[in-house]
C-alpha cells in the first residue's frame, strides 16, 4: 500500500502562501507544505495546526480514508474526530496486533506479559519518535 496520493486536486493560486480566516483569527497557510503533505511527500516535516487542518479538509473532501489522512498530515485520528466530527463518525481502528506499538500498549493496558515482538516494536517506535517527533508512521516489526 502506498502512502502517496496523486489524485487530490489542490486549489491553484498565484502565491505559495496565503492568509485564511478561521475561528481563531487569521492563519498563514504554506500551500507548498500542504501540497507536499497531501501527496505524501512530507518526509518528516511538520505542518502547523492550521496547515494540517486545511490539508485534512482537502483529503477528507476527496474521500481519503481517515487513518491515511491522519498519517499524511501528521495528526492523530482522535484529532481528526474533534476537527471533523461529521466526517469521521464511523471510524473504527483495527484491533491491535503483536509487533506494533499499539500491540505493546494493549499488552500494558491488559496487564499481560509483553511479547518480544511488541517490545521490539515499541523500541523502534520510540526511535522513530525521537527522530520525527511523532509516533505516526513508525514501522511495525516483522513476524
Amino acid at each position: 500500500m502506498s502512502d502517496r496520493i496523486e489524485h487530490v486536486r489542490l486549489p491553484r493560486m498565484a502565491e505559495t502562501a496565503v492568509f485564511m480566516a478561521g475561528p481563531e483569527g487569521l492563519a498563514l497557510i504554506d500551500l507548498i507544505a500542504v501540497e507536499r503533505a497531501v501527496t505524501g511527500h512530507r518526509d518528516g516535516a511538520r505542518l502547523t495546526k492550521d496547515e494540517a487542518h486545511y490539508a485534512a479538509d482537502l483529503l477528507l473532501a476527496a474521500d481519503v480514508a481517515v487513518t491515511l489522512v491522519a498519517s499524511l498530515v501528521g495528526v492523530g485520528v482522535n484529532t481528526l474526530k474533534v476537527w471533523f466530527p461529521e466526517r469521521t463518525k464511523s471510524v473504527r481502528l483495527d484491533p491491535p496486533k503483536c509487533g506494533t506499538r499499539r500491540g505493546y500498549l494493549a499488552h500494558k493496558r491488559r496487564g499481560d506479559a509483553i511479547c518480544r515482538r511488541c517490545r521490539t516494536a515499541n523500541a523502534v517506535a520510540d526511535l522513530h519518535y525521537k527522530r520525527t517527533g511523532s509516533y505516526d508512521g513508525a514501522p511495525a516489526v516483522a513476524a
